[in-house]
This record gives structure tokens, sequence and C-alpha cells, in this order.
């Protein structure tokens, strides 16, 4: 994904001018001037929020995966029954509510689980570039303040990062 940083800076200066109040359309020029080092501030600030936002959906994404990688795993094993399946449970809760009031059949639910996998993995792809490019544009722009809004982001602390894994990811 080609994204210049300088394109993602500007598109998000831009959208938070936009987001100002009529009243301050109305400034001087010079008044104008002094307002954009507080829309940089302004993005700057709400940089650590937005990562934490991705975060909080990226873990929401993992545990809807990790639900469904369970409902796919049982619902190819030949062995598996439909009643069988309507006692099963995932974190206290039922895996397969479809079945309990007869509404789908289990190569229904196998086709649909099959399809929202995907869309998770898609998901979750794009939640990671955000997440990447928000903490880089953080440590561009303001690093000190970024780290310390965002805890302690260190190369110790960061996985290197798998050749491998990153071919898959890709989808070579």
């Amino acid at each position: 994904m080609d994204v210049r940083l300088n394109r993602l800076l500007n598109s998000a200066e831009k959208l938070i001018q936009d987001k100002k109040d009529p009243k301050d359309v109305s400034l001087s020029k010079q008044d104008s001037h002094a307002a954009k080092p507080d829309a940089k501030t302004d993005f700057v600030v709400s940089l650590p929020v937005q990562f934490h936002n991705i975060q909080s959906r990226l873990t929401e994404l993992q545990k809807l995966l990790s639900k469904e990688q369970a409902r796919l795993g049982v619902l190819e094993d030949p062995k598996a029954t439909e009643e069988g399946l309507k006692e099963m449970l995932f974190e206290s809760e039922p895996l397969f509510p479809e079945l309990s009031g007869n509404q789908s059949s289990k190569e229904e639910i196998l086709t649909t689980s099959k399809a929202t996998i995907q869309s998770i993995v898609s998901e979750l792809k794009k939640k990671e570039v955000e997440s990447e490019n928000i903490v880089s544009l953080g440590m561009m722009l303001s690093p000190e303040e970024f780290k310390g809004k965002i805890g302690s982001v260190s190369t110790q602390s960061m996985k290197p990062i798998s050749e491998v894994v990153v071919k898959r990811l890709l989808g070579g």
C-alpha cells in the first residue's frame, strides 16, 4: 500500500479544518495562520486516541475470528451432529445460536462462517495498516508525546517481523 505520508497528513489537517465552527472561517488571514499550528497540535493529540480505538477494535476482531474459527473447525468435522452442535458453548454462550430455533442448517452455517472469516481477516488487515500509519505519524510529528500516551514503544518491546508472515499476509 503506497500511501504518501505528507498526503495523509494533509488530508487529516484538511479534515480538521473542515470540522471547525463556521465562526472560525471568518478569522482574518493573520488569525488563520495562527490557527494552523493549533490544528496540527489537535491532530497530534488525537493520534493516541485513534491508536487506542483501533487497538480495541483489533481485540474485538481477534475474538470474533477465534469464535468463527472454532465454529468452522467443528462444522467441518463429519462426526458433528446438529444436536451436538446445539449444546456447544464458546465463552459461556452457545456456539451455534442459529440451530436453537432451527433457523439454519449445518451447511448454511458452514458457508456463512467461511464468508465471515474472510471479512474479519480483511478488516484485521486494514486495521493493522491503520494502526501502523498512526504510529508512524505519531512518531514523526511528536515522538515523545506520542510515546508517553500510547505506552512504551521500543525495539525491545516490539517483536521482529517474519518475512514468511508478511508474505502470507500479503497473499503471497
